[in-house]
């Protein structure tokens, strides 16, 4: 698929890179603006014990998700999910959910669990596009009166894999 008209593929990233791990923590600190996002201790260990994909185009990371499995199910927690800047509202997200939801399912994942804060439309949009509910609200998941901009929250969404 050609999105922005370069070529584009999806990388499943299997081994920590210093350099791919970098360009991850950059991306994620864009997106997130220093709230949330992962860095380079937290996206290592995403890469060795989670699953984490990215899309490159034209050799260059543009977007990526991170998940985590989630112990004694067959479900994931999708971590984040963050798109450069310049590459936002052109499919990129959209893509990389379809394609790695079909990825998961094949590995035998039934559901995907995720959190998102409830002022983030963009990702709520998204997520409901894709078969996302709400199930409940997280108060004061990360302290009192508090939820973290842009990542996860007090809104709590879970998909069955189909």
């Amino acid at each position: 698929m050609k999105l922005e008209g370069g070529d584009m593929e999806i990388v499943h990233i299997k081994n920590p890179d210093f350099e791919v791990m970098e360009k991850i923590v950059e991306i994620e600190q864009e997106a997130f603006e220093g709230n949330g996002n992962v860095d380079l201790w937290i996206i290592k260990a995403l890469i060795r014990y989670g699953l984490v994909f990215v899309i490159k185009e034209n050799d260059k990371i543009v977007c990526i998700v991170e998940y985590m499995q989630i112990f004694n199910k067959k479900s994931l927690f999708l971590y984040g999910i963050s798109t450069l800047k310049k590459y936002r509202h052109k499919g990129y997200a959209n893509y990389i959910l379809n394609e790695t939801e079909k990825i998961l399912r094949d590995l035998s994942y039934e559901e995907i669990e995720l959190t998102v804060a409830p002022e983030n439309e963009i990702a709520i949009n998204l997520y409901k596009k894709h078969g996302y509910a709400q199930e409940k609200l997280l108060e004061d998941e990360y302290g009192k009166g508090k939820c973290i901009h842009g990542r996860r929250g007090k809104e709590y969404s879970r998909r069955r894999m189909q």
